[in-house]
């Protein structure tokens, strides 16, 4: 008799993790299918546009070979990039004339979170080249391409799953909200676009960085509670931190979220600096994030001789004098006029201040000084691109906020009070979202048909867009 119920514990035992993972996939079963079908139609987009009908080439160009080329030259061992020129690539770089030397302008961030795929497609050429007797492990034939834009599909899936924890795990968002703003997110903006067709930028990477600082920040802190952290849990703040300012410089300033984190009023405020200034704190993330900048600086030191440089050579900021104005409403590259879904972000702003939760005070600072900073640049409208792909970096701060809006709508229809109001508002929002989302994907289109253009768009790209469904 006790034989048979120790067997009978054991085999519940054993079915008790299946029925677990079960219930947690069928609780989770409409995210993971918006993943899955995004990511097809990502993969199918890349190759529609690069292979079907060669809409573009080549598939890492631009910014994005920047950034790339530092993994060829790994191979190489050359980094004054003289290979490109003498084995006649499809694509050039120009290199800027800093103090000490010639230099590649771009941070080697992005290509550090390119590696694991391009190290991929390395192995896979190698192999290749033995048994066909080819010569295509060169660093940028098209399957070195091919795998960087896979690879950014891969970072918006990870970049997505940690937005979504986020906002269901730690900012308490119900699951329906929490799916409603990654879809919102991902077909409402840029997002897509930046995730398949233009996955050779820097975009999608910080995209990625931002969403894991801000998962782990929370993370974090609610284990600082209990006292359960260890030293080696407080260095990985240090190596996100470098990771994300060697992929784009301007955007170290996301590390506010942390020195905000509980931030509330001038009282939290001060008990906050003593804590994130104990050197039990401090000294630890800061020389962890020297160590994790080292790539960067050994590379400007080799090519320039000083450790410490500005690479971006003539170009500058006005501080006086930036088209905020431009770069949020223009025709040209107006964030707000190419995802106008974003607009939701200003009452969810209202929102979330009335709610003064841990992250709010540091998502806005951030928020706040970035618009600044990217207006400031002396191209307001960072050259080629669909829309403002700046703030593709920082969606998880507009997510965060038109969430809000989201989940005071949900709040609205539980509590079941004056329902012809709520439908109203319901439909204005919802419909907004939907038409936005519609916009988004007539002009993704156009722009990958060159309708809209690169750059220069006014209103009779707008006509010339309308009239691709009229």
């Amino acid at each position: 008799m006790i034989e048979k119920k120790r067997k009978e514990n054991r085999e519940r035992m054993a079915v008790t993790p299946v029925i677990s993972l079960g219930n947690k996939w069928r609780q989770e079963r409409a995210f993971a299918i918006f993943l899955v079908i995004t990511a097809f139609l990502m993969l199918v987009s890349i190759v529609w546009v690069y292979h079907v009908k060669v809409l573009n080439a080549p598939k890492v160009y631009s910014d994005g070979f920047g950034y790339y080329a530092y993994l060829p030259a790994l191979l190489r061992g050359d980094f004054s990039f003289g290979f490109i020129e003498a084995e006649g690539w499809e694509h050039s770089l120009k290199l800027i004339e800093a103090d000490g030397g010639p230099v590649n302008k771009y941070p080697v961030g992005v290509a550090i979170m390119e590696s694991p795929f391009f190290f991929a497609a390395h192995l896979l050429s190698l192999l290749r080249d033995t048994l066909t007797g080819s010569a295509t492990a060169t660093g940028y034939s098209n399957l070195y391409q091919y795998m960087v834009l896979f690879g950014g599909v891969c970072y918006w899936v990870a970049g997505t799953i940690l937005l979504y924890q986020l906002l269901t795990g730690f900012l308490g968002f119900s699951k329906r909200v929490s799916l409603i703003t990654c879809v919102v997110i991902t077909y409402g903006t840029n997002l897509f676009h930046y995730a398949s067709y233009d996955a050779c930028f820097s975009h999608i990477y910080s995209y990625f960085l931002f969403n894991l600082f801000l998962y782990y920040l929370c993370w974090y802190e609610e284990r600082q509670k209990a006292g359960e952290n260890k030293i080696w849990q407080t260095c990985i703040f240090g190596f996100l931190a470098g990771l994300i300012f060697m992929c784009r410089n301007t955007n170290i300033l996301f590390v506010l979220t942390y020195v905000f984190y509980g931030v509330t009023d001038w009282n939290t405020l001060k008990a906050r600096m003593v804590t994130i200034l104990k050197p039990a704190r401090a000294v630890p993330i800061i020389l962890t994030g020297v160590i994790t900048l080292f790539p960067q600086l050994f590379y400007w030191h080799a090519a320039t001789g000083n450790w410490f440089l500005y690479s971006y050579g003539g170009e500058y900021f006005e501080w006086l004098a930036p088209q905020v104005g431009n770069f949020l409403f223009s025709v040209r590259k107006g964030l707000l006029f190419w995802s106008p879904i974003l607009i939701l972000a200003l009452p969810g702003m209202v929102i979330a201040y009335k709610k003064k939760d841990n992250l709010h005070i540091g998502l806005t600072v951030f928020l706040l000084l970035i618009l600044y900073v990217s207006s400031a640049w002396w191209m307001w409208y960072y050259g080629g691109s669909f829309g403002q792909r700046v703030a593709v970096d920082f969606l998880c701060v507009f997510a965060i906020l038109i969430a809000r809006v989201f989940e005071s709508l949900e709040k609205w229809r539980q509590q079941g009070g004056r329902k012809t109001m709520y439908k109203t508002m319901a439909v204005a929002v919802y419909g907004l979202c939907g038409v936005c989302i519609v916009w988004n994907l007539i002009s993704m289109r156009a722009y990958w048909y060159r309708v809209l253009p690169p750059d220069g768009a006014d209103w009779n790209t707008i006509r010339n867009i309308m009239g691709m469904i009229l």
